[in-house]
């Protein structure tokens, strides 16, 4: 396991790690006293009406103020696959109360976004959850179905305190994107991936969840991986995350296709899952990679018919940011390949 060369401290019997993140902090304050709730505007959150026009006209009438779009709690059901779905515009908060969930409605489409920001700048979405239909899907192909979708040449986003499940695909995904911060989320069983990074400068995780991705490859936490040369991943933070029961790795880094560097991962949990794959990206360096610590679960060997041994925790340390060199833990597939 690559991480395992990076793994320098003894191993501790710890007990168990919680999942909780800390409560998101990093949404930027609306810049406005312009508020409008969905209900104006004809939504009724009930799990049943298509709140999808109701929503988009909120978000229209706030776009470009600094204001906000209030989602009160309740189940609004949307068409995430259609070509009115919902768009978030520049200079605009888009807040989700507690008990809020924007849910896709069943499709067969190969791909969707519940959320949308393309094109737009200084955007924010705070709390709630966002529930895709993956258990409902009409269909056995495609896996691009997205709790928030961020492309296009978007800048400056901030996705606070949002929880996406259940997604066809991913539970956020981002391309051609600059300076994006995800901050207390939390990605619970979605099919593909908790978050794609597939073209991006200036991306910052913290205090956030990634959990239970699995469904079709490569099911990782967070996949870092530029699908063609054009594209370019740089100056990424990951930190103090966990990384929980993902098929896949915790954080996978491929650079096949196109570069990545300047990647910093420092203080997370991963428990239940590969912790860290790194693939075809000589400038992501060992030395960033950091404070970082793995939980496994162990059965004491028993002591006869009658013992019952209880499951410990074991959690492996990793070197303190600062110290140690650059090991080149990085691994290329095409020296596999010739080596055999």
């Amino acid at each position: 396991m690559l991480f395992a060369s990076l793994l320098l401290a003894p191993v501790l019997a710890l007990g168990s790690v919680k999942a909780e993140p800390s409560p998101a902090a990093c949404a930027v304050p609306p810049s406005s006293a312009v508020l409008v709730d969905v209900r104006d505007k004809g939504a009724k959150g009930n799990g049943q009406n298509d709140d999808t026009a109701a929503i988009q006209a909120a978000i229209d009438a706030v776009a470009g103020t600094g204001g906000t779009v209030l989602v009160p709690g309740g189940t609004y059901m949307v068409d995430a696959a259609g070509k009115k779905r919902i768009r978030l515009k520049s200079d605009m908060t888009l807040r989700l109360a507690r008990g809020a969930v924007i849910k896709a409605m069943p499709t067969s489409a190969k791909k969707y976004a519940v959320l949308s920001i393309s094109g737009a700048s200084n955007v924010t979405v705070v709390g709630g959850t966002l529930e895709g239909e993956r258990d409902h899907h009409h269909g056995k192909i495609g896996e691009a179905g997205m709790g928030i979708r961020i492309d296009r040449g978007a800048d400056t986003v901030t996705i606070s305190g949002v929880t996406a499940r259940k997604m066809w695909g991913d539970g956020f995904y981002v391309q051609d994107a600059k300076d994006v911060r995800f901050c207390g989320v939390v990605a619970d069983g979605n099919r593909r991936q908790g978050l794609s990074i597939v073209d991006a400068s200036g991306v910052t995780v913290i205090d956030s969840v990634f959990k239970n991705t699995r469904g079709t490859r490569p099911s990782a936490g967070i996949d870092l991986e530029p699908n063609k040369p054009a594209h370019k991943i740089t100056n990424i933070r990951i930190e103090g995350s966990k990384f929980l029961d993902n098929a896949g790795s915790g954080i996978q880094i491929a650079g096949k296709r196109g570069r990545v560097a300047k990647v910093e991962i420092a203080r997370n949990t991963f428990r239940g899952n590969r912790p860290l794959l790194v693939e075809d990206a000589p400038a992501v360096r060992a030395a960033s990679i950091c404070a970082n610590r793995q939980v496994a679960h162990e059965t004491a060997a028993t002591e006869g018919l009658n013992a019952y041994a209880d499951p410990v925790a074991l959690v492996v340390h990793q070197n303190d940011c600062g110290e140690g060199t650059d090991l080149r833990f990085e691994t290329n597939r095409a020296k596999r390949k010739r080596s055999k």
